[in-house]
């Protein structure tokens, strides 16, 4: 596959996990977005947020733009990379993107809060991230894939979804 495989979805939805299963089936590099970004920026994401929101999420934007015009990559981006049209834009010529909706009770239940800057010891939060941000991925979205079950489920369906797309 020339395009590009970008996951979208809430942190703790699978994106990485599944990414690098997806990458390897495929014969694809892998790439995790928030860890190119903090090579790319020279900064944690941490330190980019104890700036400002803003300041991320302009370093997110420059990255974004910079992975969209790679080919025949696996790329698990971070939960709010549709915030920002512009980052989606960039990605939708080059990519199919893929949003891995797992339930947010099952997200709640497994998420560790303290590594991510925005949910920093409040799983209430993720509620609110998840409603505002679910129409952004449903919209921005080619693919919708549940990952509620068994992940090697949730792998083959994604596999049997690109093959219809590659048939297209």
């Amino acid at each position: 596959m020339a395009k590009n495989i970008v996951l979208i979805g809430m942190p703790g939805s699978g994106k990485s996990t599944i990414g690098k299963m997806i990458a390897e089936k495929l014969n694809m590099k892998f790439i995790d977005a928030d860890e190119f970004l903090e090579q790319n920026e020279n900064k944690s994401i941490k330190e980019l947020f104890a700036v400002s929101e803003e300041c991320f999420r302009d370093a997110e934007t420059r990255c974004s733009e910079t992975l969209s015009k790679l080919s025949s990559h696996v790329i698990a981006t971070g939960g709010g990379i549709v915030k920002r049209q512009q980052n989606m834009d960039f990605f939708k010529e080059s990519s199919v993107i893929i949003f891995i909706n797992r339930p947010i009770e099952q997200i709640v239940q497994d998420i560790d809060t303290d590594s991510r800057p925005l949910l920093t010891g409040e799983k209430e939060r993720i509620y609110k991230l998840y409603n505002e941000r679910i129409h952004l991925y449903k919209k921005y979205c080619q693919i919708e894939i549940s990952n509620s079950g068994e992940i090697s489920e949730t792998l083959n369906e994604i596999l049997k979804q690109l093959k219809i797309i590659e048939e297209i």
